[in-house]
């Protein structure tokens, strides 16, 4: 191999780590459908009635489970509570507790998600929304935030190695909490490399390939 060929490959994996670097290990929050599920393989509406009592509760290959958290939806059951203002763009039966603590999703089957997108509500304040949500990978937390966001928002996550557990909670004037979520969209398999790290395999392929014919030229020429 010669010193120009070694010099491409090295700047190959150089690219290459660079690549991952820049997608692993960091959970992306968006906001909005198809921010970040680009492809449906999972999805949990929760219309069974062992949504308001299961712990965890299993749908869409995802398990749901409560932490510190009332069952039966804090009564509501289904359809909602009329009384409860928090509930936008929800419809029939959704995943709701009230109580000091948290819910957590987690990709079973072995699955870790590279997408995940909800609906939030919550039973008190119409407006703003604030929640807070952590991301984990084999019990590392690898992502963590808190937003702002009007009920009925769809919030997304995503992250191209993967996360299996997103713990998410609301937190509300006066220290009540009453998270509530719906219509979870989960994508399990991970998305199309992005088209700046195909570029960037382009150029070192081209590279390789410009270099071998310069060395059979050079072989020709010599015989």
């Amino acid at each position: 191999m010669t010193r120009i060929q070694r010099l491409v490959i090295v700047g190959l994996s150089s690219l290459a780590a660079l690549a991952f670097e820049l997608n692993a290990w960091a959970v992306t929050q968006t906001t909005g459908a198809g921010s970040a599920v680009s492809i449906v393989e999972g999805t949990a509406n929760f219309e069974s009635p062992s949504a308001l009592i299961d712990n965890p509760y299993l749908e869409g290959g995802m398990a749901f489970s409560r932490t510190d958290l009332t069952f039966n939806n804090g009564g509501c059951g289904f359809a909602g509570c009329s009384s409860h203002p928090g509930f936008v763009g929800f419809s029939g039966n959704y995943m709701y507790g009230l109580g000091m603590g948290y819910f957590d999703m987690v990709a079973t089957g072995g699955n870790v998600f590279h997408g995940l997108e909800f609906t939030i509500g919550t039973g008190f304040t119409i407006n703003p929304q604030n929640v807070t949500w952590q991301a984990f990978s084999n019990s590392n937390l690898i992502g963590s935030g808190a937003l702002s966001l009007s009920p009925g928002t769809i919030i997304g996550f995503s992250d191209a190695s993967g996360f299996d557990l997103l713990r998410y909670t609301s937190v509300e004037a006066g220290g009540l909490f009453a998270p509530a979520f719906d219509s979870v969209h989960a994508q399990f398999t991970p998305a199309i490399p992005e088209p700046e790290i195909y570029a960037m395999l382009g150029v070192g392929l081209g590279l390789l390939g410009w270099v071998g014919r310069r060395k059979k030229m050079k072989e020709v020429a010599a015989a």
